[in-house]
């Protein structure tokens, strides 16, 4: 009998799968591509942001010290981190290594490689011999749960804050290579050497990124002792152990040397301790921790409490069912969060701690363990029960009930993620408005800075998700300025500062509260820098979009006093000149116009700008009234003989033929000031708006 190509065909292709699969079933593979499609789903769009917070000091202060400074000093914030200040240090020898993308890029790698680590870790920690070799179970759901783990998003997003997953990875690294050179038999002509000698250097360079880096060397201690408690290992000598508290000492003495000072405390009580350690068990029962700000809100009672009840009822049957056959990973698990929580938790205000949710970061590889510990207890013995066609059935009926108890987190995380890009494009249209101005016949920056009143300090959502902490995002705070962020994404130095104005916000948005970002500004301190600046910038808020809006900006002395009309008050004492008017249509259906206006007089009157858009019949079809500068400048603030651009825009208005009047009017009384001109108090000018 012969066969046709058709059979050969499938042959192959059967022979290539019988290859390609056990492959992609080793833990290794199954972590290592959940941990990249995660990342990249979960956070990708990252790498489109700009920079934010300490970034926009630590970066100009990084470029400016020489090697030696770096490594014999503390940071600006008084941290003694000089390797990952190092790592920094040599991208910026590549040309725009210190550019957003590469710095964000770096944060998204050290996140998928703690994920996939603690996946890989999760497979040699956890029992799952049950029938045959299961191992890619738990190193599928350690993945999951630590890429998912919500309170990392703000260490994941802020390159600043590379520092945490970096951290994990490399302990969750040292954990892994010392478990493997206990297995080995450790010894001098021994391949469990090479094993070792990975975990020592881990143990000793973490330090140097990050000073909880220094519980590292405890923690492979907290190994070994979990090791010959369980039996793990064959060999049961001590001295493996030896060289890590020799570098946990050693990295105290060093980190006391530098920086001068022990633990830093911000502002810590004794009833800080509980609150805080509700933000660890919240951490450690993620899953289920939603359910007690469902049950807070539909009952009116505290969230605290609740997530405490929760929490009890949850660790009781994660215990039960972890401990019962992988005691190993649980205990670990436990271990590793005690050990990498107690340094915010003994040192930091509850109020700063629900801030920073990042600093819970280091717990995420503990909390993986104990729930994966506790799923695959209950799962693996179901799916050697059963036979194979309900097996076939429980797979994508078990990733469909992950699915939706990991809702909530990937809820916050992408919530998140969505105020991060909305924050975003702000930034990055605050550092562009910096460089050039068409309209102000700047050059550059170095004529006079940009003023940016309102952008976002702190943002943050109206639904909470989690009972505890923070949930929104702060981008700018008060410690960073303008001109920071404006020169660390364009070289520019002193190109911009910046107001909170709280008396020319707009209607709040729906969704978030803001807190705006700069010193704080009344009337007479905005008119001040709104006369310093070349041009003025207003952050509007929208549900979905936040917008960096040209308001306008003072004219240069010098030019010719020149009019198109004259406002005069009732008495004749206070005269406004409206010196040019400027339209546009854009493609976008909207009206765009430059008035300049022109104080002849002090005006004591509170007189504002109408600025109307009638149709052929004489029917307005919109307006943009209010003062100069998107109400930022109202004309008693006006010293006589001053001069600006006022920018204005009337969206959304349909192709066709229009009048626009310009007048002034008083809004207390309904005043209406006449003009110079022979036949009307406002200013007629007939435009067309053909479309796009």
């Amino acid at each position: 009998m012969t066969f046709g190509p058709h059979h050969n065909e499938w042959s192959l292709r059967r022979h290539t799968m019988r290859r390609i699969l056990p492959l992609l079933s080793r833990p290794a593979v199954i972590s290592g591509i959940l941990a990249l499609v995660l990342t990249g789903c979960l956070y990708g769009d990252a790498l489109s942001l700009p920079l934010f917070s300490d970034d926009l000091v630590q970066i100009p202060w990084l470029q400016t010290i020489s090697w030696p400074e770096l490594w014999t000093g503390p940071s600006p914030y008084g941290y003694y981190r000089p390797l990952w200040y190092s790592l920094w240090r040599m991208m910026d020898l590549v040309p725009g290594g210190l550019s957003p993308f590469p710095l964000h890029a770096l944060n998204l790698l050290a996140h998928f490689a703690a994920a996939w680590l603690i996946g890989i870790l999760a497979s040699e920690w956890i029992d799952v011999r049950v029938r045959g070799d299961r191992s890619s179970v738990p190193a599928a759901i350690a993945t999951v749960m630590f890429a998912v783990f919500p309170f990392s998003r703000q260490a994941v997003v802020w390159p600043g804050a590379v520092y945490n997953p970096l951290v994990s990875a490399m302990a969750t690294g040292a954990i892994l290579a010392y478990d493997r050179a206990r297995h080995a038999r450790v010894g001098p002509h021994s391949r469990g050497v090479l094993w070792l000698m990975p975990a020592i250097i881990l143990a000793a360079l973490a330090p140097l990124m990050y000073e909880v880096g220094l519980l590292l060397p405890a923690a492979i201690v907290l190994v070994e002792v979990l090791g010959r408690h369980r039996a793990r290992w064959p060999n049961r000598s001590w001295w493996y152990a030896l060289p890590f508290a020799a570098i946990f000492l050693g990295g105290l003495v060093l980190w006391r040397a530098m920086r001068g000072v022990g633990v830093t405390g911000f502002g810590l009580v004794p009833m800080d301790l509980l609150h805080n350690a509700g933000f660890v068990l919240q951490g450690l029962i993620y899953p289920t921790a939603p359910l007690a700000q469902v049950v807070a809100e539909w009952l009116g009672f505290n969230p605290e409490v609740e997530l405490w009840a929760i929490a009890l009822f949850t660790l009781a049957l994660a215990m039960w069912a972890g401990l019962h056959r992988s005691a190993d990973a649980v205990l670990l698990g436990l271990g590793w969060i005690a050990l990498f929580s107690m340094p915010p938790t003994v040192s930091m205000a509850a109020d700063w701690f629900a801030l920073a949710p990042r600093y819970l970061y280091m717990t995420a590889g503990g909390v993986a363990l104990v729930w994966t510990a506790a799923i695959t207890a209950w799962l693996v013995p179901l799916m050697d029960r059963i036979s194979r066609p309900a097996r076939a059935w429980l797979a994508p009926g078990s990733l469909s009930l992950a699915a939706l108890v990991l809702v909530p987190a990937i809820i916050y995380i992408r919530g998140g993620m969505r105020l991060y890009r909305m924050v975003g494009d702000v930034i990055w249209a605050s550092a562009t408005a910096a460089q050039t101005d068409s309209r102000s016949g700047y050059e550059d920056s170095s004529d006079s800075p940009i003023l940016l009143i309102n952008l976002p300090m702190r943002i943050t959502p109206h639904r909470r998700i989690y009972p505890l902490g923070f949930e929104g995002i702060t981008p700018l705070p008060q410690r960073v300025a303008a001109a920071d962020l404006v020169l660390v994404h364009t070289g520019l130095h002193d190109a911009a500062y910046s107001g909170a104005a709280g008396v020319v916000a707009g209607d709040p948005p729906s969704t978030y509260d803001v807190l705006y970002w700069g010193p704080v500004l009344g009337w007479e301190e905005l008119a001040d820098l709104t006369r310093q600046a070349r041009m003025v910038y207003l952050v509007r808020y929208a549900t979905d979009t936040i917008h960096l809006i040209e308001a306008g900006g003072p004219i240069e002395a010098g030019l010719p006093d020149v009019s198109l009309a004259r406002y005069e008050s009732p008495d004749g004492a206070q005269r406004i000149a409206l010196a040019s008017v400027d339209v546009a249509c854009s493609a976008q259906g909207s009206v765009e116009l430059e008035l300049t206006w022109h104080t002849q007089t002090a005006v004591h009157n509170d007189v504002t700008v109408s600025v109307h858009l009638a149709d052929s019949h004489g029917n307005t079809v919109a307006q943009a009234d209010g003062y100069p500068l998107l109400g930022m400048r109202p004309f008693w603030l006006w010293l006589p003989g001053e001069r600006l651009r006022d920018l204005r825009v009337i969206p959304h208005v349909p192709p066709g033929r229009y009048v626009l009047r310009v007048g002034m009017w008083e809004p207390a009384t309904g005043i209406i000031w006449p003009s110079d001109l022979p036949a009307s108090d406002a200013v007629v000018l007939p435009i067309e708006c053909l479309g796009s």
